[in-house]
């Protein structure tokens, strides 16, 4: 009988390497399932039915969040992310990080 273990501290991560306008490097990791459900809710969510404040609060919340999962374990709140990225711009962060996302769940490697 084979003695076989796994650890898994030794798993090879992907990481999404991100950069601020003020210049500070974030190193991003994969999202718990609790981020990436927001995520998908919110890609899901009907803007219309939303006022501005509520939809651009929605965002920030989300990006935070997903950004604050760094190596650095460095906090980035609602209030940087609504004060210092219009809409457009999280849109574009929150479309990048689930390409990222999508790309390592469909590499083998």
């Amino acid at each position: 009988m084979a003695n076989m273990s796994f650890d898994f501290n030794k798993i090879q991560r992907s990481f999404f390497k991100t950069t601020l306008k003020n210049g500070k490097e974030l190193i991003v990791k994969m999202p718990m399932k609790k981020t990436f459900e927001k995520i998908v809710m919110a890609q899901e969510m009907d803007t219309e039915e939303m006022s501005v404040a509520d939809a651009v609060d929605t965002l920030g919340a989300i990006c935070a969040e997903v950004l604050s999962n760094n190596l650095n374990k460095e906090k980035v709140t609602t209030k940087y992310m609504t004060d210092n990225y219009d809409t457009e711009e999280m849109g574009e962060f929150i479309k990048g990080f689930m390409k990222f996302v999508q790309g390592a769940k469909n590499d083998p490697n």
